[in-house]
Protein backbone atom coordinates (compact mmCIF):
# COMPACT_ATOMS: atom_id res chain seq x y z
CA UNK A 1 0.00 0.00 0.00
CA UNK A 2 1.46 3.56 -0.94
CA UNK A 3 1.72 5.44 1.87
CA UNK A 4 1.06 9.68 1.05
CA UNK A 5 0.91 11.29 4.25
CA UNK A 6 4.36 11.23 5.77
CA UNK A 7 6.55 13.88 6.72
CA UNK A 8 9.11 13.68 4.19
CA UNK A 9 6.84 13.61 1.22
CA UNK A 10 5.11 16.62 2.53
CA UNK A 11 8.70 18.32 2.92
CA UNK A 12 9.64 16.90 -0.48
CA UNK A 13 6.49 18.51 -2.24
CA UNK A 14 6.45 21.49 -0.73
CA UNK A 15 9.98 22.23 -1.72
CA UNK A 16 9.37 21.63 -4.98
CA UNK A 17 5.87 23.29 -5.37
CA UNK A 18 7.52 26.54 -3.53
CA UNK A 19 11.03 26.95 -5.87
CA UNK A 20 9.36 25.64 -9.12
CA UNK A 21 8.79 28.73 -10.57
CA UNK A 22 12.56 30.00 -9.89
CA UNK A 23 14.71 30.22 -13.12
CA UNK A 24 17.08 26.94 -12.82
CA UNK A 25 20.21 28.73 -12.04
CA UNK A 26 18.89 30.23 -9.48
CA UNK A 27 16.93 27.08 -7.80
CA UNK A 28 20.41 24.58 -8.15
CA UNK A 29 22.06 27.44 -6.66
CA UNK A 30 19.84 28.03 -3.88
CA UNK A 31 19.40 24.25 -3.22
CA UNK A 32 23.33 23.90 -2.90
CA UNK A 33 23.11 26.80 -0.26
CA UNK A 34 20.37 24.76 1.86
CA UNK A 35 22.57 21.82 1.54
CA UNK A 36 25.38 23.11 3.42
CA UNK A 37 23.84 22.88 7.15
CA UNK A 38 20.49 22.78 8.62
CA UNK A 39 20.79 26.48 9.56
CA UNK A 40 21.06 27.76 6.27
CA UNK A 41 17.87 25.19 4.99
CA UNK A 42 15.99 26.72 7.66
CA UNK A 43 16.66 29.86 6.02
CA UNK A 44 15.70 29.05 2.54
CA UNK A 45 12.09 26.95 4.08
CA UNK A 46 10.45 29.98 5.73
CA UNK A 47 7.41 28.34 3.52
CA UNK A 48 8.07 24.73 5.92
CA UNK A 49 8.00 26.99 9.03
CA UNK A 50 5.15 29.04 8.74
CA UNK A 51 3.02 25.38 7.52
CA UNK A 52 4.17 23.98 10.44
CA UNK A 53 3.63 27.18 13.21
CA UNK A 54 0.50 28.26 11.69
CA UNK A 55 -1.17 24.62 12.55
CA UNK A 56 0.58 24.74 16.03
CA UNK A 57 -2.45 24.96 19.34
CA UNK A 58 0.34 25.91 21.37
CA UNK A 59 0.41 29.20 19.47
CA UNK A 60 -2.94 30.49 21.83
CA UNK A 61 -1.51 29.30 25.41
CA UNK A 62 0.11 32.76 25.28
CA UNK A 63 -1.67 34.68 21.85
CA UNK A 64 -3.92 33.95 19.14
CA UNK A 65 -5.88 36.93 20.05
CA UNK A 66 -6.11 40.70 18.97
CA UNK A 67 -4.22 42.36 21.31
CA UNK A 68 -1.42 39.81 20.15
CA UNK A 69 -1.21 40.83 16.66
CA UNK A 70 1.76 43.33 15.60
CA UNK A 71 3.46 43.55 12.72
CA UNK A 72 6.47 40.81 12.39
CA UNK A 73 9.89 40.80 10.64
CA UNK A 74 8.33 37.31 9.44
CA UNK A 75 11.92 35.87 8.63
CA UNK A 76 13.61 36.21 12.38
CA UNK A 77 16.60 34.22 12.73
CA UNK A 78 20.47 35.59 14.24
CA UNK A 79 21.69 36.59 10.55
CA UNK A 80 18.56 39.19 10.12
CA UNK A 81 20.68 41.55 12.73
CA UNK A 82 23.47 43.74 12.04
CA UNK A 83 25.32 47.12 11.38
CA UNK A 84 22.91 50.19 9.93
CA UNK A 85 23.27 53.33 10.33
CA UNK A 86 20.90 56.56 11.40
CA UNK A 87 20.00 59.69 9.40
CA UNK A 88 23.01 61.32 11.21
CA UNK A 89 25.22 58.44 10.13
CA UNK A 90 25.51 56.83 13.79
CA UNK A 91 25.81 52.84 13.56
CA UNK A 92 24.27 50.65 16.12
CA UNK A 93 22.65 47.52 15.74
CA UNK A 94 19.25 46.04 14.96
CA UNK A 95 16.94 43.50 12.41
CA UNK A 96 17.62 44.16 8.92
CA UNK A 97 15.34 43.01 6.78
CA UNK A 98 12.01 43.05 6.04
CA UNK A 99 11.01 41.24 2.88
CA UNK A 100 8.36 38.85 4.48
CA UNK A 101 7.07 41.40 7.47
CA UNK A 102 3.37 40.52 7.93
CA UNK A 103 1.06 41.39 10.73
CA UNK A 104 0.58 38.45 12.95
CA UNK A 105 1.05 37.01 16.16
CA UNK A 106 4.22 37.80 18.38
CA UNK A 107 5.20 34.44 18.75
CA UNK A 108 5.65 33.75 15.46
CA UNK A 109 8.67 35.81 15.04
CA UNK A 110 9.49 34.82 19.16
CA UNK A 111 9.65 31.08 18.03
CA UNK A 112 11.44 31.01 14.73
CA UNK A 113 14.38 33.64 16.23
CA UNK A 114 14.57 30.85 19.26
CA UNK A 115 14.66 27.83 16.95
CA UNK A 116 17.37 29.54 15.03
CA UNK A 117 19.48 29.99 17.59
CA UNK A 118 19.48 26.60 18.61
CA UNK A 119 20.26 25.28 15.09
CA UNK A 120 23.16 27.70 15.44
CA UNK A 121 24.25 26.22 18.25
CA UNK A 122 24.23 22.70 17.13
CA UNK A 123 26.61 23.41 14.71
CA UNK A 124 29.21 23.87 17.50
CA UNK A 125 31.37 21.78 19.02
CA UNK A 126 30.34 23.46 22.35
CA UNK A 127 26.83 22.08 22.01
CA UNK A 128 25.18 20.87 24.95
CA UNK A 129 20.95 21.25 25.49
CA UNK A 130 22.05 22.36 29.21
CA UNK A 131 23.96 25.59 26.99
CA UNK A 132 21.13 25.53 24.58
CA UNK A 133 18.08 26.09 27.53
CA UNK A 134 20.21 28.70 28.99
CA UNK A 135 20.22 30.90 25.95
CA UNK A 136 16.84 30.76 25.21
CA UNK A 137 16.28 31.45 28.59
CA UNK A 138 18.35 34.89 27.99
CA UNK A 139 16.41 35.63 25.09
CA UNK A 140 13.13 35.54 26.19
CA UNK A 141 13.57 37.24 29.41
CA UNK A 142 15.39 39.52 27.43
CA UNK A 143 12.50 39.77 24.69
CA UNK A 144 9.64 40.41 27.81
CA UNK A 145 12.07 42.67 29.36
CA UNK A 146 12.14 45.27 26.50
CA UNK A 147 9.02 45.09 26.20
CA UNK A 148 8.01 46.41 29.97
CA UNK A 149 10.48 48.97 29.41
CA UNK A 150 9.15 50.06 25.83
CA UNK A 151 7.88 53.35 27.30
CA UNK A 152 11.11 54.55 28.58
CA UNK A 153 12.54 55.59 25.00
CA UNK A 154 15.70 53.41 25.51
CA UNK A 155 17.49 54.79 23.03
CA UNK A 156 18.95 51.61 20.21
CA UNK A 157 21.61 49.98 20.68
CA UNK A 158 25.31 51.85 19.66
CA UNK A 159 28.79 51.57 19.98
CA UNK A 160 29.42 53.87 23.30
CA UNK A 161 26.94 51.69 25.38
CA UNK A 162 27.10 48.07 23.51
CA UNK A 163 27.85 44.74 25.57
CA UNK A 164 31.43 43.46 24.60
CA UNK A 165 30.80 41.30 21.84
CA UNK A 166 28.66 44.21 19.68
CA UNK A 167 31.35 46.67 20.92
CA UNK A 168 34.03 45.10 19.29
CA UNK A 169 31.76 44.08 15.82
CA UNK A 170 30.33 48.27 15.94
CA UNK A 171 33.80 49.15 16.34
CA UNK A 172 35.09 47.15 13.34
CA UNK A 173 32.27 48.35 11.18
CA UNK A 174 32.81 51.76 11.97
CA UNK A 175 36.37 51.90 11.30
CA UNK A 176 36.46 49.82 8.07
CA UNK A 177 33.08 50.50 6.29
CA UNK A 178 32.41 53.88 4.21
CA UNK A 179 30.83 54.84 1.85
CA UNK A 180 33.80 55.50 -0.30
CA UNK A 181 34.80 51.72 0.60
CA UNK A 182 31.19 50.64 -0.37
CA UNK A 183 31.76 52.69 -3.55
CA UNK A 184 35.29 51.68 -4.24
CA UNK A 185 33.72 47.84 -4.19
CA UNK A 186 30.83 48.66 -6.46
CA UNK A 187 31.73 51.27 -8.74
CA UNK A 188 34.38 51.69 -11.60
CA UNK A 189 34.96 55.36 -13.13
CA UNK A 190 35.45 57.75 -10.45
CA UNK A 191 32.29 56.33 -8.97
CA UNK A 192 30.28 57.61 -11.72
CA UNK A 193 29.34 53.72 -13.18
CA UNK A 194 28.98 50.53 -11.88
CA UNK A 195 32.14 48.28 -12.24
CA UNK A 196 30.79 45.86 -15.15
CA UNK A 197 33.60 43.10 -14.06
CA UNK A 198 32.21 42.59 -10.45
CA UNK A 199 30.98 38.80 -10.62
CA UNK A 200 27.79 39.76 -8.74
CA UNK A 201 26.53 42.48 -11.11
CA UNK A 202 25.06 42.23 -14.52
CA UNK A 203 24.43 44.90 -17.12
CA UNK A 204 21.09 45.77 -18.26
CA UNK A 205 20.19 46.24 -21.66
CA UNK A 206 19.26 50.49 -23.05
CA UNK A 207 15.63 49.59 -23.01
CA UNK A 208 15.50 48.27 -19.13
CA UNK A 209 17.76 51.07 -18.32
CA UNK A 210 15.01 53.66 -19.79
CA UNK A 211 12.44 52.15 -18.06
CA UNK A 212 13.87 51.44 -14.87
CA UNK A 213 15.02 55.10 -14.75
CA UNK A 214 11.53 56.34 -15.13
CA UNK A 215 10.22 54.08 -12.23
CA UNK A 216 13.06 55.11 -9.92
CA UNK A 217 12.44 58.98 -10.67
CA UNK A 218 8.36 58.41 -9.88
CA UNK A 219 9.54 56.65 -6.72
CA UNK A 220 10.83 59.84 -5.22
CA UNK A 221 7.17 60.66 -4.61
CA UNK A 222 7.03 57.55 -2.15
CA UNK A 223 9.62 58.50 -0.53
CA UNK A 224 8.60 59.86 3.69
CA UNK A 225 11.53 62.14 4.38
CA UNK A 226 12.32 63.62 0.65
CA UNK A 227 14.19 67.09 1.06
CA UNK A 228 11.73 69.64 -0.94
CA UNK A 229 12.62 69.57 -5.04
CA UNK A 230 14.93 66.57 -4.70
CA UNK A 231 15.07 64.49 -7.64
CA UNK A 232 18.54 63.39 -7.87
CA UNK A 233 19.73 62.35 -11.06
CA UNK A 234 20.23 58.29 -11.78
CA UNK A 235 23.83 57.13 -12.88
CA UNK A 236 23.58 54.12 -14.21
CA UNK A 237 21.95 50.68 -13.54
CA UNK A 238 22.79 46.92 -13.30
CA UNK A 239 21.12 43.83 -12.44
CA UNK A 240 22.52 42.28 -8.59
CA UNK A 241 23.07 38.69 -8.53
CA UNK A 242 23.39 35.84 -6.56
CA UNK A 243 22.05 37.53 -3.60
CA UNK A 244 20.49 35.93 -0.05
CA UNK A 245 19.41 32.53 0.35
CA UNK A 246 15.90 32.62 0.09
CA UNK A 247 15.26 35.29 -2.19
CA UNK A 248 17.58 33.85 -4.56
CA UNK A 249 15.49 33.95 -8.11
CA UNK A 250 14.17 37.68 -7.30
CA UNK A 251 15.01 40.47 -9.65
CA UNK A 252 17.07 42.68 -7.95
CA UNK A 253 18.50 46.09 -9.22
CA UNK A 254 21.14 48.53 -8.04
CA UNK A 255 20.98 52.08 -9.36
CA UNK A 256 23.78 54.68 -8.85
CA UNK A 257 22.41 57.97 -7.30
CA UNK A 258 24.22 61.17 -7.79
CA UNK A 259 25.45 62.53 -4.72
CA UNK A 260 27.21 66.08 -3.95
CA UNK A 261 30.19 64.81 -5.08
CA UNK A 262 31.35 61.53 -6.58
CA UNK A 263 32.53 60.15 -3.12
CA UNK A 264 28.87 60.93 -1.57
CA UNK A 265 26.70 58.76 -4.16
CA UNK A 266 24.32 56.56 -3.22
CA UNK A 267 23.51 52.80 -4.40
CA UNK A 268 19.76 52.00 -4.47
CA UNK A 269 18.90 48.39 -3.67
CA UNK A 270 15.89 47.68 -5.99
CA UNK A 271 14.57 44.84 -4.86
CA UNK A 272 11.70 42.24 -5.86
CA UNK A 273 8.47 41.94 -3.08
CA UNK A 274 6.14 38.87 -3.16
CA UNK A 275 3.76 37.63 -0.60
CA UNK A 276 5.32 36.45 2.65
CA UNK A 277 5.19 32.93 2.91
CA UNK A 278 2.98 33.26 5.59
CA UNK A 279 0.10 34.48 3.42
CA UNK A 280 -0.37 30.94 1.89
CA UNK A 281 -1.15 29.36 5.07
CA UNK A 282 -3.73 32.11 6.04
CA UNK A 283 -7.32 31.26 6.60
CA UNK A 284 -9.19 32.57 3.14
CA UNK A 285 -10.31 35.32 5.15
CA UNK A 286 -7.16 36.45 6.15
CA UNK A 287 -5.12 36.11 2.75
CA UNK A 288 -8.88 38.80 1.69
CA UNK A 289 -7.85 41.09 4.44
CA UNK A 290 -4.18 40.81 3.67
CA UNK A 291 -4.72 41.71 -0.44
CA UNK A 292 -6.99 44.03 0.40
CA UNK A 293 -4.64 46.03 2.70
CA UNK A 294 -1.39 45.89 1.11
CA UNK A 295 -2.19 46.10 -2.55
CA UNK A 296 1.58 46.80 -3.74
CA UNK A 297 4.46 44.39 -2.16
CA UNK A 298 6.87 47.13 -2.22
CA UNK A 299 4.76 49.86 -0.28
CA UNK A 300 3.52 47.08 2.51
CA UNK A 301 7.60 46.38 2.80
CA UNK A 302 7.75 50.26 3.63
CA UNK A 303 4.99 50.00 5.57
CA UNK A 304 6.45 47.57 8.05
CA UNK A 305 9.65 48.82 7.77
CA UNK A 306 8.88 52.33 9.27
CA UNK A 307 6.87 50.70 11.83
CA UNK A 308 9.30 48.26 13.11
CA UNK A 309 12.66 49.83 12.38
CA UNK A 310 14.52 52.52 15.09
CA UNK A 311 15.70 54.39 12.58
CA UNK A 312 13.35 53.99 8.93
CA UNK A 313 16.03 54.66 5.67
CA UNK A 314 15.17 57.88 4.24
CA UNK A 315 15.55 56.45 0.50
CA UNK A 316 12.90 53.50 1.70
CA UNK A 317 10.22 54.03 -0.94
CA UNK A 318 8.62 51.60 -3.79
CA UNK A 319 8.33 51.60 -7.14
CA UNK A 320 6.35 49.37 -10.32
CA UNK A 321 8.64 48.20 -13.32
CA UNK A 322 7.63 45.81 -15.69
CA UNK A 323 4.11 44.60 -14.21
CA UNK A 324 7.04 43.61 -10.98
CA UNK A 325 6.44 44.96 -7.35
CA UNK A 326 9.89 46.32 -5.77
CA UNK A 327 10.66 47.66 -2.71
CA UNK A 328 13.88 50.72 -2.43
CA UNK A 329 15.84 51.51 0.33
CA UNK A 330 19.65 52.77 0.49
CA UNK A 331 22.48 50.27 0.00
CA UNK A 332 24.05 50.96 3.20
CA UNK A 333 28.10 52.27 3.40
CA UNK A 334 27.84 50.26 6.79
CA UNK A 335 25.89 47.13 5.78
CA UNK A 336 27.73 44.15 7.27
CA UNK A 337 25.64 41.17 9.01
CA UNK A 338 27.07 39.94 12.45
CA UNK A 339 29.36 37.23 12.47
CA UNK A 340 27.65 34.75 15.19
CA UNK A 341 29.46 32.01 14.32
CA UNK A 342 32.41 33.39 15.54
CA UNK A 343 30.98 33.33 19.11
CA UNK A 344 31.86 31.05 21.93
CA UNK A 345 29.51 29.78 24.41
CA UNK A 346 29.77 32.92 26.80
CA UNK A 347 29.93 35.11 24.09
CA UNK A 348 26.73 33.62 22.54
CA UNK A 349 24.63 33.62 26.07
CA UNK A 350 25.23 37.47 26.11
CA UNK A 351 24.37 37.58 22.21
CA UNK A 352 20.90 35.95 23.21
CA UNK A 353 20.04 38.65 25.64
CA UNK A 354 20.75 41.05 23.08
CA UNK A 355 18.53 39.61 20.18
CA UNK A 356 15.84 38.91 22.85
CA UNK A 357 16.15 42.59 23.83
CA UNK A 358 16.46 44.31 20.12
CA UNK A 359 13.68 41.46 18.85
CA UNK A 360 11.22 43.19 22.18
CA UNK A 361 11.89 46.72 21.22
CA UNK A 362 11.11 46.43 17.83
CA UNK A 363 7.77 44.31 18.21
CA UNK A 364 7.41 47.57 20.91
CA UNK A 365 7.17 49.32 18.19
CA UNK A 366 6.09 47.56 15.71
CA UNK A 367 2.55 47.20 17.52
CA UNK A 368 1.80 50.75 17.89
CA UNK A 369 1.09 50.89 14.22
CA UNK A 370 -1.14 48.15 14.26
CA UNK A 371 -2.83 48.84 17.49
CA UNK A 372 -2.22 52.51 18.70
CA UNK A 373 -4.43 52.09 21.46
CA UNK A 374 -3.48 51.63 24.98
CA UNK A 375 -4.85 48.42 25.53
CA UNK A 376 -2.96 46.52 23.01
CA UNK A 377 -0.06 44.27 22.66
CA UNK A 378 2.58 46.33 25.37
CA UNK A 379 -0.27 46.26 27.87
CA UNK A 380 -0.96 42.65 27.14
CA UNK A 381 2.68 41.66 27.54
CA UNK A 382 2.93 43.84 30.77
CA UNK A 383 -0.67 42.92 32.86
CA UNK A 384 -1.17 39.15 30.93
CA UNK A 385 2.17 37.70 30.42
CA UNK A 386 4.49 39.24 32.79
CA UNK A 387 2.56 36.99 35.11
CA UNK A 388 3.49 33.66 33.43
CA UNK A 389 6.78 34.13 32.37
CA UNK A 390 7.85 31.10 34.10
CA UNK A 391 5.24 29.49 31.34
CA UNK A 392 6.03 31.32 28.26
CA UNK A 393 9.78 30.78 28.92
CA UNK A 394 8.89 26.85 29.28
CA UNK A 395 7.01 26.53 26.16
CA UNK A 396 9.39 29.02 24.22
CA UNK A 397 12.23 26.43 25.10
CA UNK A 398 10.11 23.34 24.18
CA UNK A 399 8.72 25.29 21.12
CA UNK A 400 12.54 26.00 20.09
CA UNK A 401 14.60 22.52 20.76
CA UNK A 402 11.91 20.32 19.16
CA UNK A 403 11.57 22.67 16.18
CA UNK A 404 15.65 22.48 15.69
CA UNK A 405 15.39 18.85 15.70
CA UNK A 406 12.81 19.07 13.30
CA UNK A 407 14.62 21.08 10.83
CA UNK A 408 17.23 18.53 11.14
CA UNK A 409 15.41 15.76 10.59
CA UNK A 410 14.07 17.44 7.09
CA UNK A 411 17.47 18.78 5.71
CA UNK A 412 18.54 14.97 5.99
CA UNK A 413 15.16 14.53 3.53
CA UNK A 414 15.84 17.27 1.39
CA UNK A 415 19.49 16.00 0.69
CA UNK A 416 17.79 12.63 -0.74
CA UNK A 417 15.92 14.33 -2.64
Amino acid sequence: MKVLHTRARQVTEQIRRFNETLPEADRQLKFEKMAESPFIFFRGTSHLYWYDVSRDWRISLFGGRAETQIWLQGDAHIYNFGALHDHFNRIYFGMDDFDDAVVGDFQFDVWRLAASMVLELRQRPFYSDALADDAIKAFGKAYLNAIEDAANGVPALRLEHAPKPIRKFLDKVHQKNTRERMLEKWTSNNCRSFDYGHEKLEAVTDEQFLALKVAINAYHDTRELLPDGEHPQVLDIVRRTQAGTGSLGSQRYYALIEGETPLENIILDIKQQREPASVAVMPEIEQHWYRESFTHEGRRHAQAYRAIAEHADSWLGWLTYDGTLFSVRERSPFKKDYPAHKLDADEFLVMADVWGYILGREHARGSLDVQPEASGFIHYVTHHLLPERKAFLRLLRAVALHYARCVEQDWQVFKRM
